[in-house]
């Protein structure tokens, strides 16, 4: 989704971004996928001064918009290095471009709302009201279904590919994502390519949670403090506040995952502190923020070697030989794939250059769906089953092959596992890393 305020003047693209209505963890799908006052406008301030802390307050003496405060305040988790954030800051000042760009699963594309009640939104409403001088530029990349490992496969596309390189970007995974190495160092990367894209630009990492207390904060978090960057949980404040009696999950939300309109308010409304914070002056969290210019500066946690991620669809990439393929719109969120739906199990086979490879396949809850045999060089390398239980019409990655640090041209084939030769299998993309 892409929109802009401030000076009209601008062209402004089509939104490209209709996403399928399926849900990362949705209201019939396990928890853990794949594991599975608006402010005036002021100067900003460099100097830091510490949030006030103090014991616990009897919360029986306090009115419940205090109670709501200290909710908010429990969720800025840390606002970490403020030099780039307070950069954006300035830029909207002048009356300049800005653009925020969002990348998540469900919860950021707004699954169950209004496109105008996502947190997202109303946080992109909350900067233009603020600086109404300045041009700036709304990229909802959220898409339903879909774990950081597809953020980053898709993050040229769907966040560069919309107004060029981001000044501000939020990363919303921890619902999605599982606790696997490779989804912890595909997070890391997804990080490290948002904060080294060229415009060098503020991250802000989302920290959410589901009924039964699904979250990957504490590696995500770990990732974040290394990198010091701001943090808001939601996580944090929703669990204090539903353990103290304040709140009840219901209030957030209407299933097991997704915030309903009044969620999506105090998700809204927490951002909107950490942005005050950030401009007073008034630093939350306790751990110590490394000075970091440049994401090259920081040695990673889990891993880099996926960040040099790129995709490859059949816009970009002509198969070697089809088969029974066609080219189709498998999902509106991935047009350029391929599919089969049966046929004498030619394969179909391409001549790709890369370190590491993914295959984004069509996964659903069907017996119709088929499990693939992945060769490369002829060599059989994984299987890939596209019928899954908890699927749901949805685009799931998957590692087929990691490299050595070293990128090389092969031969990649795909041929049904045997016993699924008369059904069905859709390709979506592939993710490659070229070294």
């Amino acid at each position: 989704m892409l929109c802009s305020c401030g000076n009209t003047n601008s062209a402004k693209p089509e939104d490209t971004s209709e996403a399928v209505t399926t849900s990362a963890v949705s209201a019939d799908s396990p928890a853990a996928e794949q594991t599975s006052t608006e402010g005036t406008t002021a100067e900003p301030q460099k100097t830091t001064q510490p949030a006030v802390t103090s014991d616990e307050p009897d919360l029986s003496e306090l009115s419940d918009a205090e109670k709501r405060q200290l909710i908010i305040e429990k969720a800025m988790l840390q606002t970490g290095n403020t030099e780039r954030l307070l950069k954006v800051f300035e830029k909207a000042e002048k009356g300049e471009e800005v653009v925020v760009a969002y990348i998540g699963g469900s919860i950021t594309e707004g699954y169950t709302l209004k496109p105008e009640e996502c947190w997202a939104k109303l946080t992109y409403d909350y900067l233009c009201e603020k600086y109404p001088d300045a041009k700036i530029r709304y990229v909802n990349a959220g898409m339903s279904g879909t774990p950081s490992t597809l953020g980053l496969i898709r993050f040229d596309r769907d966040v560069l590919g919309a107004y060029g390189d981001p000044d501000l970007v939020f990363i919303e995974f921890a619902v999605n994502d599982a606790q696997d190495s490779v989804s912890k160092e595909a997070y890391e990367c997804l990080v490290r390519k948002a904060y080294g894209s060229e415009s060098d630009p503020a991250v802000i990492l989302m920290f959410m949670r589901t009924d039964i207390g699904y979250t990957c904060q504490d590696h995500q978090s770990e990732i974040g403090y290394n990198y010091g960057l701001p943090m808001i949980s939601l996580n944090d404040g929703l669990s204090w506040a539903i353990d103290n009696g304040i709140m009840t999950w219901e209030e957030y939300s209407n299933d097991g995952a997704h915030p309903n309109p009044d969620g999506s308010i105090l998700i809204a409304e927490m951002v909107e502190k950490m942005y005050e914070s950030v401009l007073e002056g008034v630093s939350y969290g306790d751990h110590e923020v490394p000075d970091v210019k440049k994401v090259e500066d920081v040695t990673p946690l889990y891993g880099d070697s996926f960040v040099e991620m790129s995709m490859l669809d059949n816009g970009n990439i002509t198969p070697v030989s089809i088969g029974e393929y066609s080219e189709t719109e498998v999902l509106n969120t991935f047009p350029n794939g391929w599919t089969r739906k049966g046929g004498d199990n030619e394969g179909i086979s391409f001549e790709m250059t890369f370190d590491d490879l993914f295959i984004v396949y069509h996964c659903n809850k069907s017996k119709r769906f088929a499990t693939a045999d992945v060769y490369i060089d002829g060599e059989l390398e994984t299987s890939v089953n596209s019928s899954s239980e908890d699927g749901w019409s949805n685009p799931v990655p998957q590692l087929v092959h990691k490299g050595d640090g070293k990128a090389e041209t092969h031969t990649v084939e795909l041929k049904m596992h045997e016993g699924f030769e008369k059904d069905y299998f859709g390709i979506l993309a592939f993710g490659v890393t070229d070294s």
